[in-house]
């Protein structure tokens, strides 16, 4: 076979088999691949489909060699040795993830997804909360022929149905399904069959596409380049959250061009490359180029610019920016540090007069004025398009919510006061804020209630001075504060602590409301500069006099 010449064949193998591939470590699943996305409703429609002897779909494998790796397959995990011809799945992840795994007892065990039973009195698959007073076989039990066996030793209600069973395991254990096996060298040849064919099943979204086509996997000893694999670091360098797969490569766009709705599926054709700011930027450069500048960007928003987690981002489009100003500049100055700083907080507390909405156009717009080779422009330009006429406004209280941006800046103030445990005694660290937050969209799990609103009308609880940032519930809370010490970092006083305690609802939330619009007033004319000049770092001024150099124009 030539090395340029596609070759594919047909074959076809049992459940049983396909188990027994997936087991050894023959069957992979490559890094571009999608992660496991069905539910149980889809793996309990596959079954009924397979008994029903309707058509499931075919397998699309490429033959190749793969290392030796620890796989994670749904909920099972394979040692797989090293393997000179193992098959990758390039489609039917789905499917062969839910077959392996639902007729597997441990699988099925730990994982409720995969957790399928036959109902002898209905004849038909179910789920384990659809059983009722039916007589229900586990599909393990159902699938092995000396397990069936056992199952209905040990359940002699069932002795009716034994033909049933019999009848339902011959079946199972009957069924083939087909695979296509491509024999080619080249991955990109793969990654455009991948491409051709993902309009089947739940298709893929624009992130998915892009990884798939651009990514690559581990080899050798080197970091794992795809979107999840990026995502995941930056979490454990920095604690910040786990950022989703569309954030990734919405970074991975802006910071090679301000355009991130252009067609992933060109990005590094050598046609485009002169619309970009890095001609001749490999995928594998791109990637690693891109992980880079978003660590530097999230460790300057939680060092900087105050926000402890993805979950306290007022606007993602802010992240992008900072991803393509941190793209372009590894290390600028601490003047332009203040300054973007500056930016960051006048695009959030000013988004609405400025029409900022977090959209592309707003995306393409403020990426469009950071250049190459011009830091302090980039950031004089961005500072220029946060201007109003009017003072920045303050976030409103009355109608606080964890999900709305002003909600978002009511708790980075309250962070800016390094809030102490009440019941460590000790400052809160970025690591707690996300363990209390693992798997959350919005930072309501920190954010906790000082009294419960009243349910069936509004209250004045739902003001912002009714919250605290903590990872202790509510009781342990209150239980901590009455020794608690170093209570203004949780901008409590002593009268608010007792009135607190006493439980007088009114006389605290009125209280604190008044303190806390106070210190959001200067939070915010403290984040944003106001009454301060934005002139550029003073190496970037051109002075005509050593006397001149001695009275600087900057605030």
């Amino acid at each position: 076979m030539q090395d340029d010449e596609t070759v594919s064949r047909n074959e076809s193998f049992t459940i049983e088999e396909m188990s027994k591939l997936v087991r050894n470590g023959r069957v992979r699943i490559p890094e571009f691949q999608r992660s496991f996305r069905w539910d149980a409703s889809d793996v309990l429609s596959l079954f009924d489909s397979i008994l029903r002897g309707y058509p499931f779909g075919s397998f699309l494998l490429w033959k190749q060699p793969a290392p030796a790796a620890e796989l994670v397959i749904g909920a099972l995990r394979v040692n797989a040795e090293e393997r000179t011809e193992a098959l990758w799945v390039v489609d039917g992840q789905q499917r062969i993830t839910s077959l392996v795994n639902a007729i597997d007892p441990l699988a099925a065990d730990a994982d409720e997804r995969f957790r399928i039973l036959y109902s002898l009195t209905r004849r038909q698959v179910i789920g384990p909360r659809d059983v009722g007073s039916d007589i229900a076989i586990p599909l393990p039990d159902l699938f092995d022929f000396g397990r069936a066996l056992g199952w209905l030793a040990s359940h002699p209600d069932a002795k009716e149905y034994a033909p049933e069973v019999q009848r339902v395991t011959a079946l199972l254990n009957r069924v083939e399904v087909s695979a296509a096996v491509i024999e080619q060298g080249d991955e990109r040849v793969l990654r455009d069959v991948f491409d051709r064919i993902n309009s089947r099943g739940k298709r893929l979204d624009a992130a998915e596409i892009f990884d798939a086509l651009h990514s690559s996997g581990a080899a050798d000893g080197e970091s794992d380049l795809s979107l999840p694999a990026i995502a995941s670091r930056i979490d454990h360098a920095t604690d910040f959250g786990t950022l989703d797969r569309t954030a990734v490569v919405q970074a991975l766009l802006v910071r090679r061009h301000p355009d991130i709705t252009r067609d992933v599926h060109s990005e590094f054709n050598p046609n485009r490359a002169a619309e970009g700011a890095f001609p001749g930027e490999s995928e594998a450069e791109a990637y690693e180029r891109t992980e880079a500048a978003l660590l530097r960007a999230v460790r300057f928003l939680q060092d900087q610019a105050g926000i402890p987690h993805f979950t306290f981002l007022p606007f993602r489009f802010q992240l992008l920016i900072l991803v393509r100003f941190f793209g372009f500049f590894d290390s600028p100055s601490p003047r332009n540090l203040e300054l973007i700083s500056r930016w960051f907080w006048r695009s959030t507390v000013a988004a609405a007069p400025l029409g900022f909405t977090g959209s592309t156009r707003d995306v393409r717009t403020q990426a469009g004025f950071v250049h190459q080779n011009d830091e302090s422009g980039s950031v004089q330009r961005l500072l220029n398009a946060t201007e109003i006429n009017s003072p920045l406004p303050s976030p409103d209280i009355q109608s606080f919510r964890t999900n709305h941006s002003a909600g978002k800046v009511v708790l980075a103030a309250l962070w800016a006061l390094r809030p102490v445990d009440p019941i460590s005694r000790e400052e809160l660290s970025r690591g707690q804020i996300a363990q209390a937050l693992d798997g959350d969209a919005s930072p309501a799990g920190i954010a906790l209630e000082l009294f419960p609103q009243s349910s069936g009308k509004p209250s004045a609880a739902r003001n912002a001075a009714n919250r605290v940032i903590s990872v202790q519930g509510r009781q342990d809370f209150l239980t901590g504060l009455v020794d608690a010490s170093r209570t203004e970092s949780l901008l409590l006083d002593d009268e608010l602590v007792d009135l607190l305690q006493s439980d007088d609802r009114e006389r605290f939330l009125l209280r604190r409301a008044e303190a806390l619009e106070t210190y959001l007033h200067e939070f915010v004319r403290d984040k944003t500069g106001a009454g301060f000049e934005f002139t550029p770092p003073l190496s970037d001024l051109d002075f005509d006099t050593d006397d001149e150099l001695s009275a600087p124009r900057s605030a």
